[in-house]
């Protein structure tokens, strides 16, 4: 898949990597208000105002969203028109949350059953709502670091990047109280800039930050298209773009004779609006617009089985 040439300046460096530590709570959605409100609420409550969900079950009422499309004059990538649906069961999502001058946000893509029973993904749009059967969601604050969304001048898109954390006075006290609950820091969270292959810049992050072991713990941006493994005939399955929209990423590093490897599986929604999933080719996959990336050390023991 050939690169996507941006409009704007390329940004250095190509990956912005910060260690962090966390905290989880879990909670169950109500209806009447939007997604974005009680996540952030979540946060809140553990101290943080950044972090990452990962969301399933239960509907969305109103839902809506867009998905990739084709370029434009301005930008080598673009969204669709907003679509949307009274009512939609959600299967999963994946949200990264932060803040946008200096108020709550979050980018979120996720995938789930229409009324018609097609399946469906794409991009959340922040009036997202659940309903009286709401979502469930695992909100992991972070601490160290701070998600912040600006206009990125390379793409000309929104972006979020990992900051050195902004800490507002009346929260200060709770938030070191959080830190000193922690452990030392276990998790790098990163943005991955656009044409920088998802595989490398993975195995990248977990050396500079010396994990031999470690687990995808979050992961939502966008591929220049997809290259997949056909599982069945070994072939690859190429996906069209410019874009195509992650909604999860799973998988874990490990050292083997002395080398960091790892295999990734993905699901995503393309321009078409078509659901995709499998494993990830290394090399073959670049990042469009950007990639939010969470890892974390694993320090539990690896279990053969003869």
């Amino acid at each position: 898949m050939l690169p996507l040439v941006h409009p704007g300046p390329k940004t250095e460096p190509r990956i912005i990597a910060r260690p962090v530590h966390t905290k989880r709570a879990v909670r169950e959605l109500s209806g009447g208000q939007p997604v974005i409100d009680q996540l952030h609420e979540t946060l809140a409550s553990l101290g943080a105002d950044s972090g990452f969900a990962e969301i399933h079950g239960g509907n969305y009422a109103p839902l809506s969203y867009c998905i990739p499309d084709v370029a434009t004059a301005e930008k080598a990538l673009s969204f669709s028109e907003t679509r949307g649906h009274d009512r939609a069961h959600l299967i999963y999502g994946s949200v990264t949350l932060g803040v946008r001058d200096d108020a709550p946000y979050m980018h979120s893509h996720c995938f789930w059953q229409a009324p018609s029973g097609a399946l469906e993904g794409g991009h959340v749009w922040l009036e997202t709502e659940g309903d009286t059967t709401p979502p469930v969601a695992i909100v992991t604050a972070v601490f160290g670091a701070q998600w912040q969304s600006t206009t990125d001048p390379e793409t000309k898109m929104p972006v979020f990047t990992p900051e050195q954390p902004a800490t507002r006075p009346e929260r200060s006290d709770l938030m070191h109280a959080a830190t000193a609950e922690g452990h030392p820091s276990d998790t790098i969270v990163a943005r991955v800039l656009p044409n920088v292959d998802i595989t490398e810049a993975l195995l990248r992050v977990c050396r500079e930050a010396g994990f031999e072991r470690a687990s995808v713990r979050a992961g939502l941006g966008s591929f220049v298209g997809a290259t997949f493994v056909d599982r069945a005939s070994g072939e690859h399955t190429v996906v069209d773009g410019p874009a195509t929209e992650v909604i999860a990423l799973v998988g874990d590093v490990r050292t083997v004779d002395g080398e960091l490897t790892t295999r990734l599986s993905c699901t995503l929604v393309d321009r078409h609006g078509e659901i995709r999933a499998g494993e990830l080719v290394p090399g073959e996959n670049l990042v469009a617009a950007t990639f939010e990336l969470t890892v974390q050390r694993l320090v539990a023991p690896v279990i053969v089985v003869d």
